[in-house]
């Protein structure tokens, strides 16, 4: 957290485990003594994490999920609102690119490389390549094209899969395929959805905030 404030001058959404302890009024207390009913939430003042080295200045946001049942405790280094949960919810939008670089694409854990040299350069080849179909991707779904690559109603590839699957297709219909130089910093238009349920249970989810920390 120190280096993303101070170093990177970044804001911070973290989630943290309930054996964190943070300081609240001079009382030190684990996050996990923080006891919820389903649908509660509550959201703390500036605080103290760390009771070996406190780190200070920084804020809790606890809920109960009461559609997963799951606890969520998120830190952040402003102050805290139920939209802090939506803010963290975006680090989602990253993990699709995880598998591109397994078993849906690059499958780089089978290539079993130890020498560091022939590594590096792997790895250099496929970050080309993974801009290059990304930009592909990005570029299929602001034209409104995705559908030609894409069967489901809502995007449910990653950008990179989009753009794999485009190139194929420019190939086989022979095509001439352009390069693309640049990412728009623009919000995601389409963000991945696994399922129309799912995105239907984010609109569903109600919080009532507590003004005092719950008893443990």
């Amino acid at each position: 957290m120190k280096y993303l404030k101070k170093t990177l001058h970044r804001h911070f959404r973290i989630r943290i485990k309930g054996s964190f302890q943070f300081q609240l009024q001079r009382e030190w207390r684990k996050v996990s003594q923080v006891y919820l009913q389903a649908g509660q939430a509550y959201l703390t003042p500036v605080v103290s994490i760390g009771k070996t080295r406190p780190y200070a200045g920084v804020f809790l946001a606890f809920a109960h999920d009461d559609h997963s049942g799951e606890d969520w405790v998120i830190v952040s280094d402003e102050a805290t609102n139920l939209q802090t949960f939506a803010q963290y919810r975006l680090r989602f939008q990253v993990e699709e690119s995880f598998l591109d670089l397994k078993s849906n694409s690059f499958n780089l854990e089978a290539s079993r490389l130890r020498y560091l040299f022939a590594l590096t350069q792997l790895c250099g080849v496929i970050a080309l390549t993974m801009l290059f179909l990304v930009l592909q991707g990005v570029q299929v779904v602001a034209s409104c094209k995705r559908r030609l690559v894409d069967a489901h109603w809502m995007r449910g590839m990653s950008y990179l899969k989009l753009g794999w699957n485009w190139i194929r297709l420019g190939i086989t219909q022979q095509w001439s395929i352009q390069v693309y130089q640049f990412l728009s910093n623009l919000p995601d238009p389409q963000p991945a959805i696994a399922s129309k349920r799912q995105l239907d249970d984010s609109f569903k989810r109600e919080f009532t905030v507590l003004r005092r920390i719950p008893a443990s």
